[in-house]
Parts: structure tokens; sequence; C-alpha cells
């Protein structure tokens, strides 16, 4: 049996997010009314499923370049609007005004057209707002607010692999500041695809910086933190003619990859924001700025591709380099990475 790819994933998960916050809205409107049938709870799991289609497959991208609040309304007109259609239709069948029997119909024909129309505009707006703020914040740092996972500080093994423009300064100067955001969001758009294939979160953008982060465990299955890097490179030069008609530019990244303890948690009072720290974060910041020094495309230290003993039948590494951590205190291996052509012979760590 195929294995589901992660963008299918990504899509089926929605389209149940969708469902699953549907159905918990619905429930605790009917609780507060004083009933809740079996029924109901089944056609607002039916209702949030057909948002999720709605949304990611119909209207999703017709809505992407606006700012977030126009999408948040463009998409719940638009939703809305064709799922109130769609049960005049249902209404319509029950009253016998066709042949056709959908299944909200009898529904429709109990409740009343109008309040059960009301009832799913309310709901499917609150699903929709729901969704694009998990989707703004990421799932992890959504769950971690509504659950109090991050009020104290939590120690986890991840990876961490944080990418830079090459010549951004040099980039915006010549673009100037508008036209270099648009720049910007454009490349990062065109990272979708490859970091959904291989299950990174991307844990914020600073400035021209992309920073992806896995769980240990996901990172290195198939190699997914080494894999990510290049994927994003052979996608980005794929559009490399579209960026250089559009921008007069097409960019390059250079990246550090490492992994290990970092300490997750809540920071600040008036703004709060979750945030990564610890060894990790400073030791690739240091590996990244060895690629620079290096003119290396991404490096990675030996600690983290010991984790990964088969990534040299896919990738071909540099001679170890010694890097100095932690105020020099600590010193690690890092080596380039280039990944191999298929067919290529491999060659072994050192």
């Amino acid at each position: 049996m195929a294995r589901i790819s992660s963008i299918t994933r990504y899509k089926l998960r929605k389209v149940l997010k969708y469902a699953l916050v549907t159905a918990a809205v619905g429930s605790v409107l009917h609780l507060f009314s004083g009933h809740l049938e079996l029924r109901l709870l089944l056609a607002w799991i039916f209702l949030g499923a057909w948002t999720g289609i709605l949304e990611e497959f119909l209207f999703r991208r017709r809505f992407r370049s606006l700012a977030i609040p126009l999408q948040f309304l463009g998409k719940a007109l638009a939703v809305n609007l064709f799922t109130i259609f769609v049960m005049g239709l249902a209404w319509m069948a029950s009253r016998g005004h066709a042949t056709v029997h959908l299944p909200l119909g009898d529904l429709v024909l109990a409740i009343g057209f109008y309040r059960f129309a009301l009832q799913v505009v309310v709901i499917t707006s609150v699903a929709i707002l729901v969704v694009q703020v998990e989707e703004f914040m990421g799932r992890r740092f959504f769950l971690g607010f509504l659950l109090g996972w991050y009020d104290k500080p939590r120690v986890d093994e991840r990876v961490v692999l944080s990418i830079d423009l090459v010549g951004s300064s040099a980039l915006n100067e010549r673009l100037g500041d508008m036209l270099y955001f648009r720049f910007l969001n454009t490349t990062h758009s065109l990272m979708t695809d490859a970091v959904l294939r291989h299950d990174a979160e991307i844990h914020k953008y600073v400035g021209d910086e992309v920073i992806f982060t896995w769980t240990m465990r996901t990172g290195v299955e198939r190699n997914n933190c080494l894999a990510l890097y290049f994927d994003i490179k052979e996608r980005l030069d794929a559009h490399r003619q579209h960026m250089m008609r559009e921008f007069g530019a097409a960019p390059e990244f250079r990246g550090g990859l490492h992994g290990g303890r970092v300490i997750t948690a809540q920071v600040g009072h008036i703004k709060r924001a979750i945030d990564l720290s610890g060894d990790v974060m400073n030791t690739v910041s240091r590996v990244q700025s060895m690629a620079k020094s290096q003119k290396a495309h991404l490096m990675v230290t030996q600690e983290m591709l010991d984790r990964m003993p088969d990534a040299a039948n896919h990738f071909r590494f540099g001679e170890p380099i010694a890097l100095r951590v932690k105020g020099g205190k600590r010193q690690l291996m890092v080596r380039t990475v280039e990944r191999m052509a298929p067919g290529a012979t491999t060659n072994e760590q050192a």
C-alpha cells in the first residue's frame, strides 16, 4: 500500500480540524439552548468537513494574497454563501420541489431554514477563524497556549535548521523595502510544498532568516532535516526564471543544522510568545555563520549526523572542521553537505 504523502496528510488533517472545531462550537451553541441531539452533532461534523473541503480545495488560494483579516472575511463570505445555496437546494428537495434528496434536507426542514442558516453562518465563521489563527501560530504553539503547556519551561529533544538569504542587505537596497518584502513573501510561499513534504514546523521568520524545527524522531526520519534544505533549493531553482522576471533577482540560501536539548517556554507578559532557547540555538547560529565563511550551502554538526546513520547513502559530506561554541568551552566538528545525484556512489562518514 502506497504511503500517503505529507501534503495529502496535511489536507486531510485540515478537513478533520474543521470537522472537530465545527462540532465543538455547534455542540456548545446547542447546549446553551438546552438540547443537543445526535443528528445535530453529526450535521455539524458534516458541515465542518464540507467547510474544510471548500476552504482547502476551492477557495484557499483565491484569498492568499490578502491581509489576514481580509482572508478571513473573504473565506467566511465565500464558504457561507456557497453553503447556504446548497442548503437551499436541500430545503427545496425536502419540500418536494426536487426529486433529489440531500443529506441536510430533513434537518433544515425540522429546524427552520432561516434559523438553521444563521446557525451555519455563525458556526462556520468561528471555525474558519479558529483554524486560521491556529495556522498563523502553528499547531504546536496554538495548542500550547490553549492547554498551558509552556507556562513552565519544557525540555525537548529537537532538530533545528536555520537558513538565511545570501546577499540580503544588497538586495534590499536594490529592490527597496516594499518590493523586497514581496520578494521574501513569494520566496517563503515557494517553500510550502517542501516544508509539508518533510513534516517541518516553521518556528519563526526573522527578517530574511527562516528557522525550521522538528521533534528529534521526525527530523531524523528519512533524513527530513537534511532533505528539506535541498528540496527548498530545487523548488527555488525551478522558479528562478519567474523570480528574475518579476524581481530581477533569484533567492539563494545558506543553512546551519544541529539538534539536541532545547528549552521551550512562554516569554513576555504584555506581548506573549513561545520561544526556543538553549545551547542548540546558539550552536545553529554559529554553524550558519561558518557556512558563510566557508561559502557552503549547508553545514551540519557531526553530533547531528551521528543520529542519521544512513545519511551517507544520500548526501556527500566534507571534511570535519572544528567549531568552538559556548564561549570556547566546547568544540564541535562541523561538515559541509551536498546531496548526491541518483545513482552516485556513497561516501562514508568520518
